[in-house]
């Protein structure tokens, strides 16, 4: 499975993966008041798909996953740092202050129900998080669709969020949405929140 992970990023992964650096880290820094967090708390942090950019940015890296092997390949791509083995809807931490939470390829595999329970979960991450969404707006979607009416073969489709009902089960799970931002409108899945914890 992590050997599998990494080989989505490469090829054109790469290139998927620095659109996405620049819209995460543009979040990260208005979560931080214009300064990058004083750490980045990645969960689940599978093998560390950002690891190398943000310690590149002075971003220290708590990698937070409850896959050994995950965490193990984690290690052996980037060396010495923080390592948990830890379940990230019930982590066992108190985040330092100016800490921030980012969450990638993970809300996919919920329904709504589920993503509100696992958002509920990420509060004892930290104060702020950066999430992706995939809400099914990009293009492969739209033709995934288009096949579907014309009763032609296609892969799975993903359920339509609209922003409205993004920021409602955001809402519900406890944060407030400070900002929504697309990564490659049409071309990226990935639409990242920048969430804030309501106390």
């Amino acid at each position: 499975m992590a050997a599998r992970y990494d080989k989505r990023y490469r090829g054109l992964g790469r290139l998927n993966n620095a659109w996405i650096w620049r819209r995460l880290a543009a979040l990260l820094r208005e979560a931080g008041d214009g300064r990058m967090p004083p750490l980045v708390i990645d969960a689940p942090a599978g093998t560390g798909r950002f690891t190398e950019r943000l310690r590149a940015a002075g971003c220290p890296v708590l990698h937070l996953d409850r896959s050994v092997e995950m965490l193990r390949r984690a290690r052996q791509k980037h060396g010495p740092g923080r390592y948990l083995l830890a379940d990230a809807l019930a982590p066992p931490l108190a985040a330092p202050d100016g800490a921030v939470a980012i969450c990638f390829r993970f809300l996919q595999h919920f329904d709504r129900d589920g993503r509100v329970a696992a958002l509920r979960g990420m509060r004892g991450l930290a104060r702020h998080a950066v999430v992706a969404y995939y809400p099914g707006w990009h293009y492969k979607m739209a033709l995934r669709r288009l096949r579907r009416r014309l009763h032609l073969p296609y892969h799975v489709i993903r359920e339509r969020i609209s922003r409205e009902q993004i920021e409602a089960e955001v809402g519900e799970a406890g944060w407030r949405l400070r900002r929504l931002r697309q990564t490659l409108p049409l071309f990226s899945e990935n639409v990242l929140l920048l969430l804030e914890r309501e106390e």
